[in-house]
Formats: structure tokens, C-alpha cells, sequence
């Protein structure tokens, strides 16, 4: 079925489309922040190294996670 520019069902499938999109959006914010935290764990404790590296490693981390978020996210 066609559905014409300007009718209510078009306007229906528009907003039906970008309701599903934020979705998505959302739900990949919340898995890169679930990731990050992982990673961060695993850092902090399971990680054996010079603590300056360490927190490089975890600076490093936190910019990648803004960048993903940035990139796919917004």
C-alpha cells in the first residue's frame, strides 16, 4: 500500500520510524555504557600494571565509549 505524502498515515509511518530510531539509539548508549563499565572493572581490578598506565588505559577507554557514543549515538 502506498501511502501519500501529507496524509495522516504518513505522517503515522514517520513518526513511527524516527519512535524507533531513538530506540535504537538508546538502546546502543546503554550497551556502550555497559561495555565501558566492564572494561573499567576489569582495569581496575583484574589489570596488574604501573597505576600511571592505568589510568591512561582508563582515560583512553572513556574517550573511545564518547566517541562511539558520538558517532552512532547522536
Amino acid at each position: 500500500m502506498t501511502v501519500l505524502f501529507g496524509t495522516v498515515e504518513y505522517f503515522e509511518q514517520e513518526i513511527e520510524f524516527h519512535l524507533t530510531e531513538i530506540e535504537k539509539r538508546e538502546k546502543l548508549r546503554e550497551e556502550i555504557q555497559q561495555i565501558q563499565m566492564k572494561l573499567e572493572e576489569e582495569l581496575r581490578n583484574d589489570f596488574i600494571c604501573d597505576e600511571k598506565l592505568r589510568m591512561e588505559c582508563l582515560e583512553n577507554l572513556s574517550n573511545a565509549c564518547n566517541k562511539l557514543t558520538e558517532d552512532y549515538v547522536v
